[in-house]
């Protein structure tokens, strides 16, 4: 393989608009010489640059398996083709691991969420089949630290890396110019101090802290503050029964489910990112969030505290009273605002540029092919 383009096929349970390992792939297409292309496990749908990644789905069956012998027979077939298999999911993960071992084709396994956010099936076989992987990508520090003992003793650390998701400054930048605004959507004026926030209407999220906190940073300031959420999920209809109880059903705004480059015009509408997640693994959305030009308001967990400690403000977990603390100083203290927004954005280009990412990977092909 020396001196040659490495062949690297990512295997998912499904890919989309959103996706992560989609972002990945191009963005490894784009700014590198390896040649990408996608196996989804159960769904493919379009996303942007898919003009430069192959994406081939497989329909697996929607059963318990998910999977038959018609799925491995095929799946086998194909990534015998490629020179490194990357798994993104823990349940196709697991088949291409293992798939991949037995065809003697190097394998990465890449994993982006704590322990908590799998469930129990999930975790075992995720385990059980990372020791088959040449090498696991954790995507923060926490990930890994969220291992159990037994993955541990199993997984050798010399053979686990660490790789943030990235962040595509040129599609945040034409996000900007979109026709279309949020404040207008919602009847938002200017003077207005805009909280935002993007992603899942999940527990893990914890959206409900923030409209909490919105409730308690209104009564206490003296500019007006209001909050748009964009996303949905499980959590929607508990969320809106949180804003009646608080009294805020008038301050706080459901956008629902957005297109990515409205989200991206969204975050560069608002003043103030908050994201109070009980866990995340490397949240996509936050440093999103900060490469926009925001001033952020995080919850006190490593993925956050770790790579975020100077750049932003931080609470406990659940506790609303201090995040409407932050959301009342930086209501009004415009100048902090822009102080934390230039910092953020400065510290995202230096680290998590999606090309810096993009080449990371690259040399980890290179350590298996090369």
């Amino acid at each position: 393989m020396t001196g040659t383009s490495p062949r690297v096929c990512f295997v998912v349970n499904a890919v989309g608009e959103t996706s992560v390992p989609a972002d990945i792939a191009t963005a490894v297409v784009k700014y590198t010489d390896a040649e990408v292309d996608i196996l989804a496990w159960f769904d493919a749908e379009s996303f942007d640059g898919d003009d430069r990644v192959g994406v081939t789905c497989l329909d697996a069956p929607d059963t318990t398996v998910g999977a038959d012998v018609q799925t491995v027979r095929r799946t086998a077939s194909i990534l015998h083709e490629y020179d490194v298999v990357q798994a993104h999911h823990n349940h196709s993960g697991s088949f291409a691991k293992a798939i991949a071992r037995c065809l003697g084709v190097p394998s990465v396994s890449r994993e982006g969420n704590m322990r908590k956010g799998f469930n129990r099936l999930g975790r075992v076989a995720n385990g059980f089949t990372n020791p088959l992987a040449d090498r696991v990508v954790c995507n923060s520090r926490a990930v890994y630290d969220s291992f159990t003992r037994w993955e541990d003793i199993l997984l050798p650390e010399d053979r686990v890396r660490f790789i943030p998701n990235g962040v595509d400054f040129a599609r945040i930048d034409a996000g900007r110019t979109v026709d279309w605004s949020a404040r207008e959507v919602a009847g938002i004026d200017d003077d207005t101090a805009l909280v935002g926030t993007a992603g899942m209407l999940t527990e893990q999220k914890d959206q409900a802290t923030l409209v909490r906190a919105l409730a308690l940073a209104r009564d206490r300031s003296a500019t007006p503050i209001e909050l748009v959420i964009a996303g949905d999920g499980p959590e929607e209809d508990a969320l809106r029964r949180v804003t009646a109880e608080h009294g805020v059903t008038d301050a706080v705004h459901f956008l629902g489910y957005l297109d990515r480059r409205y989200v991206y015009k969204m975050l560069d509408e608002i003043d103030i990112y908050a994201m109070p997640s009980l866990w995340e693994g490397f949240s996509a959305a936050a440093v999103e969030g900060l490469a926009t030009d925001n001033a952020a308001v995080f919850s006190e967990i490593p993925p956050f505290t770790e790579p975020y400690s100077d750049v932003a403000l931080f609470h406990p977990t659940g506790d609303a009273t201090r995040l409407a603390d932050h959301l009342v100083t930086l209501a009004s203290d415009i100048e902090r605002r822009q102080r934390l927004a230039t910092a953020g954005r400065e510290l995202v280009q230096e680290k998590y540029e999606i090309r810096t990412v993009a080449n990371a990977y690259r040399e980890l092909y290179g350590e298996l092919v090369d």
